[in-house]
């Protein structure tokens, strides 16, 4: 059940993304530091969205990872002082 909500909310966050797209397509100047480009606003929208996800997930992933070495510490110390007593 939870996989199937999660999957209608997936379906949905992706087409209100594709009625926004849709309705975006003026060009856009981007400057960066030394070159600058033309960018359809939709697909400019696309590309930062995707980078705070990229970005999210491996904030995401640093933390776990950390914690994850944090559990295992805290179990092997467990095992020693549960075999010391």
């Amino acid at each position: 059940m939870k996989g199937l909500l999660t999957f209608l909310v997936l379906i949905i966050v992706l087409v209100i993304a594709v009625i926004i797209g849709s309705r975006n397509q003026e060009l856009v100047t981007i400057n960066y530091l030394i070159a600058q480009s033309e960018l359809r606003q939709s697909t400019l929208m696309a590309i930062v969205f995707s980078l705070g996800v990229v970005i999210g997930m491996l904030t995401f992933f640093s933390s776990w990872l950390k914690l994850t070495w944090k559990v295992k510490s805290l179990r092997n110390q467990l095992k020693r002082l549960s075999t010391e007593e």
